[in-house]
């Protein structure tokens, strides 16, 4: 008796577990799944559906083939304005704590874009211009150019770009989020999110 008793606590145990989590897997929703931004539009301004589902732009190379601005592994864009005050310092400030994920993520790669000719990347923090975090220099009209067409921002003065904007790419090239660089609390979403995709990826073999 002791026996089955024994074998039905082993087997609750196991089995229970086993249970939970292909409910979960199959049924659950998972909160913590990612949006894509910028979907595909076509000639008359409509958003492109294939199969019932919404094609989303993948971005291969910021600002051009020439500026050797490609998208490699999972990549944080920023812009570096002209004038860096102190919000803009702060937010490179926070640009060093998520460049630090790249202990851990190895293809993290941080791109900043900024005005050509105006030598404010000595505002950058330390680690920038080293392996896995790129300056591109490009003229005003290409940053503009760059913001609006490859990373989904509207240029209307009315809801123009933030200087501090900061935009996670994921491996794949698609936009997954946009957030404010000055703010620490979206700093800290924007490493989670990092992380969440790093985790997918790995699961998911991709």
């Amino acid at each position: 008796m002791k026996n089955f008793s024994k074998a039905g606590l082993l087997i609750v145990t196991l089995v229970i577990p086993a249970l939970i989590f292909t409910f979960l897997r199959f049924f659950a929703t998972n909160h913590y799944d990612l949006g894509y931004f910028n979907p595909e539009l076509d000639l008359t301004g409509k958003v492109v559906v294939q199969n019932g589902d919404t094609l989303f732009r993948r971005i291969s190379n910021i600002c051009g083939e020439t500026t050797g601005g490609q998208i490699k592994g999972l990549t944080v864009v920023n812009y570096l304005p002209e004038v860096c005050d102190d919000s803009c310092k702060l937010a490179l400030s926070q640009l060093q704590r998520i460049f630090d994920l790249r202990s851990d993520i190895g293809d993290l790669n941080m791109v900043t874009l900024a005005v050509k000719g105006t030598d404010n990347g000595a505002a950058l923090p330390a680690g920038a211009e080293r392996p896995g975090w790129k300056l591109i220099e490009v003229s005003k009209e290409m940053i503009d150019t760059c913001f609006a067409s490859a990373l989904g921002f509207d240029l209307n003065p009315a809801s123009a770009f933030k200087q501090n904007s900061l935009v996670l790419i994921d491996r794949q090239g698609y936009v997954r989020g946009y957030y404010n660089g000055a703010d620490a609390t979206e700093a800290d979403r924007l490493m989670a999110e990092i992380k969440i995709l790093d985790y997918e990826s790995k699961t998911s073999g991709k």
